[in-house]
């Protein structure tokens, strides 16, 4: 019998966020789909939104090849270089 402990390894991140913007005026969004419906939906009505009430925004649509995995390196690079702030939907 091979007995293996719950706890596992806590790992340390120097990851930071950047600090929110005061306003989305002007900015680049991106809506980030991760596949599981309804979001599609819910994003292309929230692209819609942006557009109609947010001067000068624009939405950048990605989404996950598979819902139960990260999305891939490429997705988060397109969302890094298109992008100034993020939205990720969630759905279920």
């Amino acid at each position: 019998m091979k007995l293996c402990s719950p706890l596992g390894h806590s790992v340390t991140s120097t990851l930071t966020g950047k600090a929110r913007p005061h306003s989305l005026e002007g900015l680049r969004i991106g809506l980030l789909d991760n596949t599981k419906a309804p979001v599609d939906k819910m994003l292309a009505h929230l692209a819609r939104r942006i557009e109609e009430r947010i001067p000068g925004a624009k939405p950048f649509y990605v989404s996950k090849s598979v819902m139960s995995r990260p999305a891939s390196a490429e997705a988060m690079e397109s969302l890094r270089q298109n992008t100034d702030v993020v939205i990720n939907a969630l759905g279920d």
